[in-house]
């Protein structure tokens, strides 16, 4: 019998636990497999950590190989390694050394330019990259060896995704195109349209594929990112698009919040069924939500965090990393501060835990 939204929201309305504040801004905080230690990627190119096994978040010394921000990382499902990447197309791995990593090898010029995003296969011995130069690309773990450059897009990718079980690899590029690949031959498998998250609105590009989930039963694919209104300061509806994965078909489309809320930054699809999503809108808007499928509306959202970029779960505790910016945040134009210097965004780590986890 399917869960009812009523019994979801009892047992997951998430608590909050700490706030960690970070400055300045980070990205992309995620547990390890463990949950004793959080890593988030730094603007100014520190990968920072902190130590969650004490009874406060206490940060530790920070990594410090990278030359530009620190946008992308994962762990190995094992916690032996952590990955990072960066805006100037760095790839780097640590052994983890029960959170004192130290750097096992480094690729200065693993993409073009921008690496988006990685992730790390089931068994840890294959890592996948992709960028702004349009490339995906597959690493060796052991030494970052290449293996594969996959080019079928034509334009800039944003996420690549591992299937949790078959040796296949899901990317997708800003114009709302998803490719799956074999992992070990580098074929193209098929393709999923969502192109609904893209719009060409007066020579602007606007849109595209964001981010990527897989349920840990290979059965469904979430892409996420915008219905795009429109350009400059861009408005769209903040959606996921669910497909089912053997057959690329689109069954779910999920819209979040008035056009104002922009784009979903990141997606989990929990076991029990339901899609968590975080998003960011203009002025300073976030929403954390969750939601079933087949309903229309979610069990459970929150607008108190602003500009939801990241959102990450442990499941072992029911632990919760939601990477937010702080109010007022601003790319330019802000004052200078009275000391003359330019005072430039934070943010807050909202760490929280399902209520279902808190009370057991």
């Amino acid at each position: 019998m399917t869960e009812q939204p009523q019994d979801l929201a009892t047992r997951f309305e998430p608590k909050e636990l700490a706030v960690i504040g970070a400055d300045p801004q980070v990205f992309a905080a995620k547990f390890n497999p463990s949950g004793k230690l959080l890593a988030a990627g730094g603007f100014d190119g520190r990968v920072r950590l902190w130590d969650l096994a004490t009874e406060a978040p206490q940060e530790l010394p920070a990594l410090t190989a990278h030359d530009g921000w620190v946008q992308a990382l994962a762990f190995s499902r094992d916690g032996q390694r952590l990955y990072t990447a960066d805006s100037w197309g760095k790839l780097c791995a640590w052994d983890a050394n029960d959170g004192k990593p130290e750097l096992a090898w480094s690729l200065n010029e693993a993409h073009d330019g921008w690496l988006r995003d990685l992730d790390v296969n089931a068994d840890g011995t294959r890592i996948v990259t992709c960028g702004r130069d349009q490339v995906v690309r597959i690493w060796a773990a052991v030494d970052g060896a290449p293996l594969l450059e996959l080019q079928g897009h034509k334009t800039d990718v944003y996420s690549v995704r591992f299937h949790p079980e078959k040796q296949l690899i899901a990317s997708g590029d800003d114009r709302g195109i998803v490719k799956l690949w074999g992992a070990t031959d580098g074929q193209l498998v098929r393709e999923f349209d969502a192109s609904l998250l893209y719009l060409e609105h007066r020579l602007q590009d606007v849109g595209g594929v964001r981010t990527l989930a897989i349920d840990r039963a290979g059965k469904r694919l979430a892409v996420g990112g915008t219905i795009p209104k429109n350009g400059a300061t861009v408005q769209g509806t903040p959606s996921v698009l669910l497909f089912n994965f053997e057959t690329a078909e689109l069954t779910h489309t999920l819209n979040f919040g008035a056009s104002t809320h922009c784009f979903v930054h990141e997606i989990i699809l929990h076991d029990e069924g339901f899609v968590m999503a975080v998003t960011s809108g203009t002025p300073g808007q976030g929403q954390v939500i969750f939601q079933l499928p087949d309903e229309e509306t979610p069990f459970y959202t929150t607008t108190k965090l602003l500009n939801c970029h990241s959102i990450n779960l442990h499941g072992p505790t029911g632990r919760i990393a939601i990477v937010t910016t702080n109010r007022g945040s601003n790319g330019n134009g802000r004052r200078l501060a009275e000391n003359g210097e330019y005072e430039g965004n934070n943010s807050p780590i909202h760490l929280l835990q399902f209520a279902e986890a808190a009370s057991s």
